[in-house]
């Protein structure tokens, strides 16, 4: 498809999505309200439960609540029913462009599950079906039972919640708890509400005797879709805040936002009736707010960990740390000969192609040519973005202080360039976004200082520092789940990143034994001894295998 029009349908989506969500909703707000306000006609009516005097429009209105059956039925009578429909509508329709004919890359997340796209998107489809029969199963039959089958939908809620955010990116997660609550929302009022409504309009025009238990029926049902309309409007707009969706514990920051949404709306429904106890509820919504404030700060670990290994004599396949030890406490020496250490990084076996990345037209329309997934880049059995260091034999020597020059890691096509960076610890490193449109940086770390920035438009640069050895720190975008770099930080100047033809050079090496260590994204780690002489031609040759 054309991207041009994919962006304008995704556009038109939106604003119709939204259109119909208001009007959805503001009925929903406004039949609630009237509810709760009717009061007893001053002198008694046939058939007339309440009514209300409003003014709007330079006059006022009397509104009369009117049970079926107590008069002939009106001629013309308006009902509230498509603006649920087309909102439900809207909402698949977006959910299929744009989170199901994009190639997965708004719907998977590879460091979240390996799931594939179109697993990913039965999944998805699967949710939404299976949970709306678990849902009205539960209050068909426990909806007589006080508060239990509130607590099973609760349940449900939550668990639904962290087995999508453990499946799909966060914000695919967060999309189809909407889409799942839309969906019950949307099947209380056509499968409940305007049933239960025509039944008993049938039963008045045929002049039967009429069950108004079937309204009551329908009216707990739209007063549970009530509760669960500020759920579902943070979810819109949660799309614009990665701290949400992009937090390691992001199915709990839903939940305990929904919460939040629920109480108050629970609050203004109790509190026009005068409850004389809804002032508790303010004291749970702020202790929920204060813990989602504290569940998004960034958290510092000081652990210091042992290394892997503490001697490799020859080259071997390890599984990549998460943590790595700091080096020990360095002591002046003798100066020592300084060498250059030079190598290659090759692959062997069949290496994947390429996967061209179906972007938005917004991430590419600046940047010629088609983009591609970075995560392995190869040529003539070469391979690039390895990043070499001296793991050990290095502890005691002394190292010249960090570069105060920031190191930039740009945002480009929606895509980290490099995609593999090495800097020293405490070197500045600076954060651009090239592109027009809005990106975040979050930093997930160990030993230092993580973080979780916005970069919401063209040429935002933020500079952040990491002030303890770390290999690696993993960066990425929460906004576009495919946007990876990795970032090692090292207390000394012993480091590289192989380029486009495999190479590599560690530059002013002195002469010594030392352990070399060569770590690869998608491959892991090799290990190799050498000992470093001047004179002599210091090279390397790591072999990963690609199966």
């Amino acid at each position: 498809m054309d991207s041009n029009l994919t962006e304008w349908l995704s556009l038109l989506g939106r604003w119709a999505h939204i259109i119909f969500g208001i009007s959805w909703i503001g009925s929903s707000f406004f039949f609630n309200w009237l509810d709760i306000h009717l009061a007893p006609p001053k002198e008694k009516k046939e058939g007339v439960t309440g009514e209300l005097f409003l003014v709007h429009g330079g006059g006022y209105y009397q509104i009369q609540k009117k049970l079926f059956g107590s008069e002939k039925i009106p001629d013309v009578l308006h009902w509230f029913k498509w603006e649920a429909a087309w909102t439900l509508i809207s909402g698949y329709f977006l959910l299929g462009l744009i989170y199901y004919s994009s190639g997965g890359i708004y719907l998977i997340d590879p460091e979240v599950s390996s799931i594939s796209n179109s697993g990913a998107i039965v999944f998805g489809i699967g949710t939404l079906v299976i949970t709306w029969f678990v849902y009205d199963g539960i209050w068909r039959a426990f909806g007589h039972l006080g508060n239990f089958p509130t607590f099973l939908t609760l349940a449900l809620v939550v668990g639904t919640s962290y087995i999508l955010s453990e499946t799909l990116s966060g914000r695919a997660a967060y999309i189809h708890i909407g889409a799942m609550i839309g969906t019950w929302m949307v099947g209380n009022v056509w499968v409940h509400i305007i049933p239960a409504q025509k039944k008993m309009l049938a039963q008045a025009e045929a002049g039967e005797p009429v069950d108004h238990s079937l309204g009551k029926q329908g009216g707990f049902r739209s007063k549970q879709n009530n509760y669960l309309t500020l759920p579902v409007i943070f979810i819109m707009i949660s799309n614009h805040y990665p701290q949400t969706y992009g937090h390691e514990l992001n199915w709990l920051i839903l939940i305990l936002v929904s919460v939040v949404g629920v109480l108050v709306r629970h609050y203004f429904n109790v509190r026009e009736k005068q409850d004389k106890y809804s002032l508790w509820i303010i004291a749970p919504t702020f202790v929920s707010l204060a813990l989602l404030v504290f569940l998004t700060e960034p958290k510092t670990e000081d652990k210091v960990v042992e290394s892997l290994s503490s001697s490799v004599k020859e080259t071997k396949v390890i599984e990549a740390p998460s943590k790595v030890e700091q080096p020990k406490v360095q002591e002046e020496v003798k100066a020592l000969p300084k060498v250059s250490l030079e190598g290659e990084i090759k692959i062997l076996g069949s290496i994947p192609a390429p996967k061209k990345l179906k972007l938005p037209k917004k991430c590419t329309r600046k940047f010629k040519g088609d983009i591609y997934d970075d995560r392995i880049l190869a040529k003539n059995g070469k391979l690039q973005n390895t990043l070499v260091w001296i793991y050990k034999g290095h502890e005691n020597q002394k190292f010249p202080p960090p570069p105060q020059k920031a190191f930039e890691l740009d945002q480009k096509a929606c895509v980290y360039v490099p995609r593999v960076a090495a800097v020293r610890a405490g070197q500045p490193v600076t954060f651009i976004n090239s592109d027009s449109l809005f990106h975040n940086v979050k930093a997930k770390t160990e030993n230092n200082k993580s973080f979780n920035i916005g970069m919401p438009k063209k040429d935002s640069r933020r500079t952040k520092q990491f002030d303890n050895e770390e290999i690696v720190v993993k960066a990425k975008c929460s906004v576009h789940p495919w946007m990876k770099a990795s970032i090692g930080v090292f207390n000394h100047p012993f480091f590289a990143v192989s380029d486009s033809k495999g190479k590599f050079k560690i530059k002013e090496l002195p002469v010594g034994d030392y352990t070399v260590r060569a770590w690869h994204e998608v491959y892991g780690i090799l290990d190799q001894s050498i000992s470093v002489k001047p004179g002599l031609k210091n090279h390397l040759i790591f072999t990963f295998k690609a199966n």
